[in-house]
């Protein structure tokens, strides 16, 4: 997991995965004007979910 430490990494992985939930999200509901709002939202708690587990590994 060493490459989790480079903030670019934890960046693109958020930024993944927060698009991922979002287009779930936006699938199964009727919220198609805001997937912005909650691919920023996603992203923010993605990324400072990957920085608490880089945190407590070392």
């Amino acid at each position: 997991m060493k490459y989790l430490k480079i903030a670019f990494i934890r960046i693109v992985l958020s930024f993944f995965g927060a698009n991922m939930i979002s287009a779930l999200i936006t699938a199964s509901t009727s919220f198609e004007s805001i997937p912005v709002f909650f691919t920023i939202i996603f992203m923010g708690l993605l990324y400072y979910g990957l920085t608490l587990y880089v945190n407590n590994r070392t």
